[in-house]
């Protein structure tokens, strides 16, 4: 769960996750009170919205201090981009929610009071004060040369910054169609941030951390909600709107419980195809003419799986195939059938191209993070940023960002070069499934430059806190095991290396012989065959070889040697 207070409460009352099997016939919720667990009825919770589930069930309880994850009509209809939501955070992507709903269980409420035990108390909390430290710190002196969002730690601090230049001229608005450079005026600017002071309570933090990323937001006659990071913005560019509705309608559709990424695309998408007559009156009865007021409709239509709307919650790769008459070329934006940020670029930048790719948690904000998105332009800039960059697991990551240039030999898309690509994404990437195991927020860790949790005070924090003798290659090699292991599932689901490219018209300039170089390179690197398939060697040297027997019995390898079961295709990239 993402941020928030459910998840120390669980710990609190005993556990560390909770692990739900089977499907319910009833519509149910769990009850967890320290070591009392019991289902319950939540017939009469069917059809709320996710915060007032939370205040229903707290009610019930006579438990005011219950934290509750629950999900609303989205996930109840299993809209394919329901979320789960949980006071002041939510989990949201690849449709978590529906998966709940699916099983027919509601919410999950715990109460926790029992003691946290720690195995080394003094070690552990003399690794928190260092932390605290760090982040004060980090704080006073944020990073210069890139974007106010990213100078800080934490989530993107969308909530407290009002400079959106960056992102409304250089993201794209409508269907991830239009790009509006000069859009961000002075007129502009004092609109919206008269529009965030009025409607933003204050700024809030997750159980006991020091930042602030997330902030309270009360909508004139609406119900407070949470809100952070980019979902700022999302309901706004996509309907080419205005940041008072923006605000407005991602109250709604957080009670609704639905990802802010995926929706407002889903509702862009519908209304493009509707303007180009792929879609029509017969199949969109009642309408509105206004066009905020159609993304309210369409939003309500979407969550209750009403006529349209039960086509558009399946998100556009899905709808488009069922809508037909040239409705695929409308959904361009996704990566393995998920709609992603709405930004479209120039020229090919490597790194991004195999995160992009390779990517299985469906958003660059979770495998991006560690390292520069660009090089700084002067020599000087670059030789001063890495002085205190301890955070790097070898000094050779140093030395490529020292050498990368703006413009000449040492640039994109040559530079960095295709090996270097790989250690850069591998080390991005594995402290981002190093958090997820861990329970840890990314806006502390994999996210952000230079933060105070990172690859060499990890291992000191599990030996301290869970008695569990660990150093950073045994850690580093847990991380390979879990990030090999969703592989194959998603493997054994059928994503094959042909599903592994970013939308065609990311960048304008791309280089077909380039990126299958990067494939294939990265492809060895992490001991994946040329198909993208884990082999039995490397399943066989993580301990998952359970992992390649399946795989041979299933046919998805063939039993001495590590090729795929069949040719694997060639990947498809656009030149334009």
């Amino acid at each position: 769960m993402m941020g928030g207070f459910w998840a120390p409460e669980l710990k609190y009352a005993g556990y560390d996750k909770v692990i739900l099997r089977g499907k319910s016939p009833d519509l149910v919720y769990l009850w967890i009170n320290d070591d009392k667990v019991e289902l319950r009825d939540a017939s009469h919770l069917q059809g709320m919205g996710a915060t007032e589930t939370a205040d229903h069930i707290r009610q019930e309880l006579n438990e005011p201090k219950a934290q509750v994850a629950a999900i609303s009509l989205a996930g109840e209809n299993r809209v394919y981009f329901a979320s789960i939501e949980q006071g002041r955070s939510s989990a949201s992507r690849l449709g978590i929610g529906a998966v709940m709903g699916d099983k027919r269980v509601k919410a999950i409420a715990v109460r926790g009071t029992g003691d946290i035990n720690v195995a080394q108390p003094a070690e552990y909390l003399e690794l928190c004060r260092e932390v605290l430290e760090y982040i004060k710190f980090r704080n006073e002196n944020p990073i210069p040369g890139v974007m106010a969002i990213l100078q800080g730690l934490g989530s993107p601090q969308e909530m407290a910054i009002h400079d959106e230049r960056w992102h409304t001229e250089n993201f794209m608005w409508g269907n991830s169609r239009v790009r509006r450079k000069g859009f961000w005026t002075d007129e502009v600017k004092a609109a919206w941030t008269q529009s965030m002071d009025s409607m933003r309570t204050r700024l809030i933090s997750c159980y006991n951390c020091p930042m602030k990323c997330g902030a309270t937001i009360s909508p004139p006659g609406k119900p407070t909600y949470m809100m952070k990071c980019f979902s700022k913005l999302t309901y706004t560019m996509a309907a080419m709107s205005d940041l008072d509705f923006g605000l407005k309608i991602a109250q709604h559709a957080t009670e609704y419980g639905v990802d802010g990424f995926s929706t407002p695309q889903v509702m862009a998408f519908a209304l493009e195809l509707y303007e180009n007559s792929i879609l029509t009156d017969n199949d969109m009865p009642g309408l509105p003419s206004d066009n905020e007021g159609r993304f309210y409709w369409l939003l309500d239509k979407i969550v209750r799986r009403e006529g349209i709307g039960d086509v558009l919650a399946n998100g556009t790769y899905w709808a488009a195939k069922e809508i037909g008459n040239g409705a695929e070329d409308y959904a361009h934006n996704n990566i393995k059938k998920h709609e992603q940020l709405p930004l479209k670029l120039s020229m090919l930048n490597p790194i991004y191209f195999l995160m992009y790719s390779t990517g299985e948690k469906i958003n660059i904000t979770q495998i991006e993070g560690q390292f520069p998105q660009a090089p700084y332009p002067k020599r000087e800039q670059r030789e001063e940023f890495v002085k205190d960059w301890f955070q790097v697991p070898d000094e050779k990551f140093k030395q490529y960002f020292l050498d990368w240039e703006l413009r000449g030999e040492n640039s994109i898309p040559y530079y960095p070069t295709v090996q270097m690509c790989c250690d850069i994404v591998d080390w991005q990437e594995k402290m981002h499934y190093l958090d997820d195991a861990l329970g840890m927020c990314a806006g502390l860790s994999s996210f952000p430059l230079k933060p105070p949790y990172h690859i060499h005070n990890y291992p000191k924090f599990i030996s301290a806190g869970a008695g569990i003798a660990m150093d950073e290659d045994k850690l580093s090699q847990a991380a390979k095991r879990y990030r090999t292991l969703v592989r194959a599932i998603n493997i054994r689901r059928g994503m094959r290396r042909k599903d592994e490219m970013p939308p065609k018209n990311h960048w304008k300039k791309r280089f077909p012989e380039l990126e299958k170089e990067l494939l294939d390179t990265y492809y060895r690197f992490k001991g994946w065959n040329s198909d993208g398939i884990p082999t039995r060697e490397s399943l066989e040297e993580l301990g998952l070889d359970y992992v390649a027997e399946e795989f041979i019995e299933r046919g998805i390898l063939k039993d001495g040697e590590d090729g795929p079961a069949e040719e694997a295709a060639t990947t498809e990239v656009a030149q334009e």
